[in-house]
């Protein structure tokens, strides 16, 4: 079972019957539910720091781990022209059943099946900033995507601060620096309807974090919007620095 397979069941089970139970577990047995009807919200029932940063969309707009196609539907609405991705064939189906007109798929932790200078704006919202779940791969995944954007190319994403504050996140945070991984590396798994998927990373920064990293792969940090607390998500608008 591919580690997105259980979140395509999900998506579509929603879709279909307008329920699904679905919940995150981290590996050290903290398990959270997830609101799946918030993958299908359209731009009016958007958190704030998504509509901040989708003003700064233009051209063509790639967007990454698409999944129901939300965002991908409302650019389409501005006329923009859109090509969304996911790594799920299953996401990809329920994105062009939903209205997506231009979905495939494809993996960011790969080469991408697109020419050097296709896009202007990529979009990684829903945490995708950190989907590939490793520094290492997160900065793999900049240096591809320097490859596909066009020298004006700006990405807008989506993550969150690990959680200082709360005693039961401090201590995982402090278990992976003991670990040696890096303190914003989570490790998760899906459940659906009790049926616990693949275990896979994801990858959160506090915004001096992403700066320090995206600067080495030649993008900067042009725009941060927070929600009440960076703990709580933001948003960015990066944009890429030309190589003289």
């Amino acid at each position: 079972m591919g580690r997105f397979d259980l979140f395509a069941d999900a998506l579509w089970q929603f879709f279909v019957a307008g329920y699904a139970d679905l919940r995150t577990e981290r590996d050290d047995g903290l398990i959270t539910p997830e609101d799946v009807s918030w993958y299908f919200t359209t731009f009016a029932e958007y958190p704030l720091h998504e509509k901040r940063a989708l003003k700064f969309a233009r051209g063509r707009v790639l967007d990454i781990g698409s999944g129901a196609g939300r965002h991908t539907l409302y650019l389409q609405k501005q006329k923009l022209r859109v090509t969304a991705i996911d790594i799920s064939p299953d996401l990809v189906s329920l994105a062009q059943a939903v209205g997506v007109k231009n979905a495939r798929v494809a993996d960011i932790g790969s080469t991408l099946p697109f020419r050097d200078g296709e896009f202007d704006t990529v979009i990684l919202f829903g945490n995708n900033l950190g989907i590939c779940g490793t520094p290492k791969k997160f900065q793999k995944m900049l240096r591809e995507l320097y490859r596909v954007t066009s020298p004006r190319g700006r990405i807008l994403a989506t993550t969150r601060q690990p959680n200082l504050i709360d005693p039961v996140h401090r201590r995982y945070w402090q278990h992976n620096l003991n670990a040696g991984r890096a303190m914003g590396q989570v490790r998760l798994r899906l459940i659906l309807n009790g049926k616990r998927g693949n275990w896979f990373d994801l990858l959160l920064f506090s915004p001096t974090e992403l700066m320090q990293i995206s600067a080495k792969e030649k993008w900067e940090l042009a725009q941060v919007y927070p929600l009440e607390s960076f703990e709580e998500g933001y948003a960015v608008m990066m944009e890429k620095v030309n190589r003289s």
